[in-house]
Formats: structure tokens, C-alpha cells, sequence
């Protein structure tokens, strides 16, 4: 182990202490495990906070470590407190899967709203609350004063009377099958 030099030594040139003490800069990025395409970063902020306090470092080449001992340990807890950045991407990809365009979502709402024109108030509500809004059976039940089985048999049966619109006339209920009175539906 080489002897700590002086403070009251002549300095020694930047290059000289550099070339020194590289391995142990080396030592502690690999120890802190920092990712090659950071720990370049992470020794300039060190190196940077060396410099400006350069004239009131007495031991540099100790205090450099120690600068970049404590860069490393906060560049950790900065990458946990970042909890997008601690999530893979095809993670994250999996859990929030690709939202449709605003654009589209309207046209699915529209494309509802004529499909229901056929059906009765009440109906016409339970598709809407189901699909168009995304209530559960529970929280449809809770709004129109119905217990949920009975929104589960009533939405079922919205679903099958639409689907033999559809089936019977590519325009849906406005297409011939469609019943002119919605109180018959």
C-alpha cells in the first residue's frame, strides 16, 4: 500500500493522479454494479464536484473514491425511486397494453348508440352503462335499482336481439328485421 502523500506536497498533474488512481475508479463502478452506458455520467458528476471544490480537497485522490463512492450509491436510489425505469418494457407493455386513439373510441360509442336505437329505454341504459361506459354488473344494478342477475339476463338478452338484427340485415336495426315499436323489443 503506497503511503498518502503530503498535503503540503507539491500537486500532482491531473493526468498523473488520473492514471493513479483509475483502477480504484474502476473498482467501485464495478462494485456498485452501475451499467456501462451510465457509469460515464456518473464519474463526470463526480469529477465535476471535484473541481469545484478543487483548492479545499487536501487528499484528491481519496476524495475523488469517496465522491464517486456516493454519485454511485445515489444513482441507485434515484433508478428505485424511478419505478417506470425499474419495469422492463415488455413488462410494462403487458401490464398497460396500447390504449385505441380517442378517434375510435368515439366511433365504437356511436356505433353503439344507432345499434340500440331499436331497443327500449331500459335496455338501451344496460348496454350502454356495460359497454359504453364500463360499469360493471354491480354498479349497473346499484344505478337502475336492479339486483345483478337481473342486469346479467337483461344485458344477455339485449346482446342476443342485436345479434339477430345483425345477422338478419347488414344494416342492424334499421335494416328490415328491425321491430318498429321499441316496446316490442
Amino acid at each position: 500500500m503506497t503511503p498518502l502523500p503530503s498535503p503540503y506536497d507539491s500537486p500532482e498533474p491531473l493526468e498523473d493522479l488520473l492514471e493513479r488512481i483509475r483502477p480504484r475508479l474502476k473498482q467501485v463502478l464495478r462494485s456498485y454494479h452501475i451499467p456501462v452506458q451510465d457509469a460515464e455520467d456518473v464519474l463526470q458528476e463526480a469529477f465535476l464536484e471535484a473541481f469545484r471544490k478543487w483548492d479545499t480537497i487536501r487528499y484528491k485522490d481519496i476524495w475523488l473514491v469517496g465522491a464517486l463512492r456516493f454519485k454511485c450509491s445515489n444513482y441507485w436510489k434515484k433508478q428505485r425511486s424511478e419505478r417506470l425505469l425499474g419495469v422492463d418494457p415488455p413488462v410494462l407493455e403487458e401490464i398497460s397494453p396500447p390504449q385505441p386513439p380517442g378517434q375510435e373510441q368515439e366511433e365504437i360509442r356511436l356505433d353503439l348508440r344507432s345499434l340500440t336505437r331499436g331497443l327500449g329505454a331500459r335496455h338501451r341504459a344496460v348496454l350502454w352503462l356495460r359497454f359504453g361506459v364500463g360499469l360493471s354488473t354491480g354498479e349497473i344494478a346499484e344505478r337502475l335499482g336492479y339486483c345483478p342477475s337481473s342486469i346479467r339476463k337483461l344485458s344477455g338478452r339485449c346482446l342476443a336481439r342485436l345479434r339477430r338484427w345483425a345477422a338478419a340485415a347488414p344494416g342492424g336495426p334499421d335494416g328490415p328485421e328491425a321491430p318498429d315499436d321499441p316496446s316490442s323489443a
